[in-house]
């Protein structure tokens, strides 16, 4: 109701002064002739006062129908005001005919006629106003498409900025740095112009930043998305979501999508998108990366070779399997464990494959799933932080039980048997002890995996002793 009354209040200021411009010259006319001023010519049949009074009829007959037509019918129709270019044309078709109509019958002239004598003069102005017909029609083209409209965010060329007016010969653009330019019509129907309308779709904005190399994709990927979360004049659906860019050459270059409510507000948001950001990597320790030269000395002798990353004897001291060693063993023991990573999703082990190592959990989840009837993956268990898997293989050297997937991004600390090798053979007693163990979690995983490894629960004791001391080589085991 408030745009009907905004409407009605609006076409009585365009009404208004047409009855005053027929107020007045019905007055005129009517001065003249009281003073005896010749307004006619009989023998032409022409009269011209009453040709003055109909142009200002028509003026306000004008003004009438484009109230009825756009601020009542349109309105009504279509919940929204009419583009300022269609009532434009509107306006000069109707006051062209009603022009035309009073030339026919007040003035007799012969319209046929003079077109027909005008048409070199009329194709003479047609070509000089090429480009000026050119930005008219695109305008009435894209005001009847309603492409873009007043409010609307714009790109043109290099220049953001937001749409103030629209003619019949160009859209005003006022710029963020408050510059006005002009498109002309033509030249917007014709070229790239990027729309971003207010108030409709939320529009993206990419982010680009590059991070040390250190950083686990999954977590600076979470840091980044969570930095963002929340932020006043995002939308709240989409997201925001990051994804790994490039490998640059001193940084891993990743791209931050989020989307905004209003992309008028796009130089204030993108300040505090990158303001969120920063303060968010220092917390969690993440560095932004740049250019550097990085020195290393080292003292005479031969130069360390380069190596996996190594576990520390924490994290053995965890592990369930290896509490019957020393803790001089244990030390040993992560000396030769390496240290690894997997990302989300990401494969450890298959069922089947015939490597020999085992797994401890250090951070992350991980997925424990079988084959079942029909060869179809069944999850059996879930897998948390200190616990481990894979030591059946890494004694007796038996193929992959399971498959392991990282649920998480997933730290392990893998133990093959070059490792514990030398572990056993200096203690061969070891292998008794680590024997009960091990058929105690074979027994837990026969239960877990039911019918599909019944043979598991069969095995005698004993021969997992000797397919350990088999499998390690310690003969006087193998008897």
């Amino acid at each position: 109701m408030s745009g009907l009354r905004d409407g009605i209040v609006s076409a009585a200021r365009r009404i208004l002064p047409a009855v005053l411009v027929l107020g007045l010259v019905s007055g005129i006319v009517a001065i003249l002739s009281g003073l005896n001023v010749p307004m006619t010519d009989a023998a032409a049949k022409r009269d011209y006062g009453t040709f003055a009074i109909g142009l200002a009829a028509g003026l306000l007959a004008t003004r009438v129908v484009d109230f009825i037509l756009f601020e009542v019918g349109y309105r009504l129709r279509r919940g929204t005001s009419a583009p300022a270019l269609l009532r434009q044309l509107a306006s000069i078709v109707i006051f062209g005919v009603i022009v035309a109509v009073l030339f026919q019958v007040v003035l007799s002239a012969n319209l046929a006629a003079i077109l027909t004598t005008s048409a070199i003069i009329t194709a003479i102005i047609g070509l000089a106003l090429q480009e000026t017909l050119g930005n008219f029609f695109s305008g009435l083209a894209m005001a009847l498409e309603r492409t873009v409209q007043v409010g609307d965010m714009v790109r043109a060329a290099d220049s953001i900025g937001l749409v103030e007016q629209l003619s019949w010969r160009a859209i005003k653009v006022r710029t963020m740095e408050g510059n006005a330019i002009i498109v002309p019509n033509s030249v917007a129907s014709r070229e790239r112009l990027e729309v971003f309308r207010r108030g409709g779709v939320p529009m993206a904005r990419v982010l680009r930043i590059g991070l040390e190399y250190d950083a686990p994709p999954a977590r600076a990927r979470a840091e980044l998305e969570a930095a963002v979360r929340d932020l006043p004049g995002l939308a709240a659906y989409p997201p925001p979501v990051t994804g790994l860019y490039q490998f640059g050459d001193f940084a891993v270059v990743y791209e931050l999508r989020y989307w905004l409510e209003d992309y008028a507000r796009y130089l204030e948001i993108d300040a505090a998108v990158r303001e969120r950001i920063w303060y968010g990597l220092e917390r969690a320790g993440l560095r932004i990366a740049y250019p550097v030269i990085r020195q290393h000395q080292y003292a005479g002798g031969t130069l360390p070779v380069a190596t996996p990353s190594r576990a520390t004897p924490e994290a053995i001291e965890r592990g369930e399997l290896f509490a019957p060693l020393s803790s001089e063993e244990r030390g040993e023991l992560a000396r030769g464990a390496r240290r690894l990573r997997f990302g989300a999703g990401e494969i450890v082990v298959r069922e089947g494959d015939t490597t020999s190592s085992m797994f401890l959990i250090a951070e992350g989840r991980v997925a424990i799933s079988v084959h079942g009837e029909g060869a179809q993956s069944r999850k059996i268990a879930v897998l948390e932080r200190g616990s481990a898997f894979g030591e059946i293989s890494l004694l007796t050297g038996e193929p992959r039980l399971a498959t392991a997937r990282a649920l998480t991004e997933a730290t392990l600390i893998e133990i093959d048997k070059d490792t514990l090798a030398p572990l056993l053979v200096a203690n061969p007693s070891l292998v008794e002890k680590l024997d009960r163990i091990i058929q105690e979690r074979r027994r837990q995983t026969a239960d877990r995996l039911g019918s599909t490894r019944d043979d598991a629960r069969s095995e005698e004791p004993e021969s997992l002793r000797h397919k350990i001391a088999r499998f390690f080589g310690l003969k006087g085991l193998t008897g």
